[in-house]
């Protein structure tokens, strides 16, 4: 089961794959990423599957209004 949240790390519409990285760099395991769309959850994917495999982020698509 995985462990409390430490901190909600929300992204905007116009942050993408360097933005996300910066992101991921600096958070900590356990942090969430709240993503504004679909495409911007695939990216995160893609990057977190690349360059971030042993950390333990979590995601989850929170819109924008």
């Amino acid at each position: 089961m995985p462990g409390n949240i430490l901190m909600e790390i929300y992204i905007s519409v116009g942050e993408w794959i360097n933005s996300l990285q910066s992101h991921m760099q600096s958070a900590s395991d356990e942090d969430c990423f709240c993503l504004p769309t679909n495409m911007h959850l695939h990216a995160y994917n893609l990057i977190k599957e690349d360059k971030f495999a042993d950390r333990k982020f979590t995601a989850k698509v929170t819109p924008q209004n």
